[in-house]
């Protein structure tokens, strides 16, 4: 049985599943391998869509993507730990900072 944990927000109960493997997956990758991403997001992972190193897509399970409509609103940071995992969700935010640090000539 799946583990799932349980925190209330008000007069609700939000219910955030097990976490998810996550892969990167560049746009390319996606372009000449669909369905073998496909496959892999059937066996349960999520691909997030990358192009030039930034996320610009999230798929996952049509029952997954069911579920998370009805999920209370998340901060930003809360829907990306929860969308893209803390390892995964982590490196982008550290490559947007040398992109910001870059284009500020630092």
């Amino acid at each position: 049985m799946s583990e799932r944990r349980y925190k209330t927000a008000g007069r609700l109960l939000a219910i955030e599943p097990t976490p998810r493997v996550v892969e990167e997956v560049p746009a390319r990758e996606l372009s000449r391998d669909t369905s073998g991403v496909l496959a892999r997001v059937a066996e349960g992972r999520r691909a997030i869509v990358t192009r030039r190193g930034r996320p610009v897509a999230v798929i996952l399970e049509v029952e997954e993507a069911l579920g998370l409509c009805g999920t209370i609103v998340l901060s930003r940071q809360e829907a990306e730990r929860r969308l893209f995992g803390e390892e995964l969700g982590r490196r982008l935010r550290e490559r947007d900072m040398r992109r910001i640090e870059r284009s500020l000539g630092r």
